[in-house]
C-alpha cells in the first residue's frame, strides 16, 4: 500500500512538473499557476485531478478569480471590513459596551455624597474582578473545547451563512483581550480614586498603598507587551511577563480585597455589604479566577517521546498518551520555561499520536538537533482552528511546509467531511518522509502536492480557488505562515468565499 501511494505521488508531481513551466522560464504568474490543475491542461478531462468532484464550470470560470466584492464601491471600506473590523476586533468592541454602561451606573448612583467615595471603589473593584475572571475563563481548556463542541452540534443542513458565522468561534480571543484591557482601564480609574483617598487621609492602610502601584505598573506592562508586534518579536519575554506578572497581580489583588473590605467597615459601618468580604461579588469572582489559574497546573505531567528525524529541518515526535482528533498539545522542556503548541496527528489504532516540529526558532532548532526523552505538558489538549472544518460538507485546505501536521490531525478525524488538500513544500517526500507523504495521499488520493524546489513557488490563492470551485467545496482553510494565511483569507472573504485560518492570538 505504501509503495502504491509513493508511486502515485511521484507520478502526480512529475505530471504537474510537465504541465507547469519552470520558475526560471515562467512568462507570467497566471500561466504558471493555472497550468498545474487547469482544465485546459487535460483536453480529454480524463486525467484532471480535480474532476472527480468537478462542478459544471467552464475552464475560464474555473481558472479566473471573481472580482472582489464592491463594498459600497470603496476599496478602503472593503479593506477596513475584512482586515480591520475582523470578528476578533468586533468581539473586543462588544466587550466595551457593558463596561461603559457599568461605569455610567456606578457614577450615577445617588447613595454617594462624593464620586470618589468608598462605595464607588468597591463597585469598581467588582468590575475589575469580573473582567479578570472572564479573561481567565475564556482561556481555559475545557471551556474552549465546550464552545467548539456547541458549534459542532449545528447540523450540516443548516444554512451556510449560519455555519460560516459560527465557524469563526476560533476568534474567541477577542473576548480575552477585551476584558483584559477593560481590567486595566478600570484599575487605572480605581488607582486615581485611591490616590484621592490617600491624600485626604480617608484611607491609611499601608497594605492598600503598597499593593496599588505595583498592580497598576504590572497591568500596563502586560497590556503593552501583549501588543501583537511585541508579542511576535519577543514572544518569550511576553510569555514570562504574563505568567509571573499575572500571578503577582492575583496575589496583590487578594490583599487589596481584604483590606478594602476592612476599610469599608470603618467608613460605612459594619452593616454595609462591602464590609463583609464573603458577601462581595468581587470576592467570589476572584476565587473563581484563582482556582482557574491553578487548575491547568494540576494536570502538569511528563509526555514521553520517541523522536523520528524526518530531515535536518523537521522532526516528528511520537507519544503513547491516548489522544482525540483535532487537538493541540502544549509542551515545554521546563514547567516554568517557554511553552509551544503543536497540532497532534493521532494514530489510526488510537494508541497515541505525534506532532511535527519544524525549524522556526531557537527552541525548535534545539529540539530537532537534540530531542529529549520527555517533555512537560499541562491541562487538557485543546481543539484548533481546523476542527471547525467538520461544520461543512466539503472543504479545500491549503497548507505549506510543516502545516501539513495540523491538516492531517484534522482530516483523519472528520470522515463526514470531504477534504481536498493543496500542499506546497520544498521536497515534501524527502523532507517529511514516506509516513507523512503517504498519509496525505491516503486522506486525499487526489491531493495536489507541489515541490517548490522543482517548480518554484506557485500562486496558492489561484490554485486553492480552482480546487474550491472544481470540488464544489463550501469553505477554504489555510494553515501556513502569517503572511500567506492573511492573504488567502482576505482574497477569499473579500470575494464572498468562506475562508478560515489561524490568527496567532496567544
Amino acid at each position: 500500500m505504501a509503495s502504491d501511494f509513493q508511486s502515485h505521488g511521484v507520478t502526480r508531481e512529475a505530471e504537474m512538473a510537465e504541465s507547469r513551466p519552470s520558475s526560471s522560464g515562467r512568462s507570467s504568474s497566471t500561466d504558471t499557476t493555472r497550468s498545474a490543475i487547469s482544465l485546459q491542461t487535460y483536453p480529454d478531462k480524463s486525467n484532471d485531478p480535480l474532476l472527480d468532484y468537478a462542478a459544471p464550470y467552464s475552464a475560464e470560470e474555473l481558472n479566473s478569480l471573481p472580482q472582489k466584492r464592491r463594498f459600497w464601491l470603496f476599496r478602503l471600506l472593503r479593506h477596513f471590513r475584512y482586515t480591520v473590523l475582523t470578528v476578533y476586533r468586533r468581539i473586543f468592541l462588544v466587550v466595551l459596551i457593558p463596561n461603559v454602561v457599568a461605569l455610567y451606573i456606578f457614577l450615577g448612583r445617588r447613595r454617594r455624597n462624593h464620586w470618589w467615595s468608598t462605595p464607588l471603589l468597591l463597585d469598581i473593584s467588582t468590575a475589575i474582578s469580573i473582567n479578570i475572571m472572564v479573561a481567565i475563563l475564556i482561556r481555559q481548556d475545557y471551556i474552549i473545547n465546550t464552545l467548539f463542541k456547541i458549534c459542532w452540534c449545528i447540523p450540516l443542513c443548516a444554512p451556510l451563512r449560519l455555519r460560516r458565522s459560527l465557524a469563526k468561534i476560533y476568534e474567541y480571543g477577542g473576548l480575552h483581550s477585551g476584558t483584559a484591557v477593560c481590567s486595566v482601564l478600570w484599575y487605572s480609574l480605581f488607582t486615581g480614586l485611591l490616590v484621592k483617598e490617600f491624600l485626604a487621609l480617608r484611607i491609611r492602610s499601608p497594605y492598600i498603598k503598597g499593593s496599588t502601584y505595583p498592580i497598576l505598573f504590572l497591568f500596563w506592562t502586560l497590556a503593552i507587551t501583549a501588543y501583537p508586534r511585541f508579542r511576535y518579536y519577543w514572544h518569550n519575554v511576553f510569555e514570562h511577563l504574563h505568567r509571573w506578572g499575572g500571578w503577582i497581580i492575583m496575589i496583590l489583588f487578594w490583599v487589596q480585597l481584604v483590606f478594602l473590605s476592612d476599610q469599608a467597615k470603618h467608613q460605612t459601618g459594619p452593616a454595609s455589604p462591602g464590609a463583609h468580604l464573603f458577601r462581595r461579588l468581587a470576592f467570589w469572582c476572584h476565587v473563581v479566577s484563582t482556582c482557574h489559574v491553578i487548575l491547568p497546573w494540576l494536570r502538569l505531567r511528563k509526555l514521553h517521546i520517541r523522536a523520528e528525524r524526518l530531515s535536518t529541518l523537521n522532526i516528528r515526535l511520537h507519544f503513547t498518551e491516548k489522544v482525540s482528533n483535532c487537538v493541540v498539545y502544549r509542551i515545554s522542556c521546563s514547567p516554568l520555561g517557554e511553552w509551544h503548541s503543536f497540532a497532534c496527528i493521532p494514530e489510526r489504532d488510537g494508541a497515541g499520536g505525534s506532532f511535527i516540529v519544524a525549524s522556526a526558532g531557537d527552541w525548535t532548532r534545539q529540539t530537532i538537533s537534540s530531542p529529549k526523552n520527555y517533555y512537560y505538558t499541562r491541562g487538557i489538549p485543546t481543539v484548533g482552528v481546523l476542527c471547525v472544518a467538520q461544520m461543512f460538507r466539503k472543504v479545500a485546505i491549503v497548507t505549506t511546509g510543516s502545516g501539513i501536521g495540523p491538516c492531517l490531525g484534522t482530516v483523519m478525524g472528520i470522515p463526514k467531511t470531504s477534504c481536498r488538500i493543496l500542499w506546497s513544500a520544498p521536497g515534501p517526500l524527502k523532507t517529511f518522509g514516506d509516513g507523512i507523504y503517504n498519509a496525505v495521499l491516503e486522506v486525499d488520493p487526489k491531493a495536489v502536492i507541489i515541490d517548490t524546489k522543482l517548480e518554484g513557488r506557485p500562486d496558492l490563492v489561484q490554485l486553492i480557488y480552482e480546487i474550491y470551485r472544481a470540488s464544489e467545496a463550501e469553505a477554504i482553510f489555510c494553515v501556513s505562515n502569517r503572511k500567506l494565511t492573511r492573504k488567502v483569507v482576505y482574497e477569499m472573504e473579500s470575494r464572498g468565499i468562506p475562508a478560515f485560518g489561524p490568527i496567532w492570538d496567544s
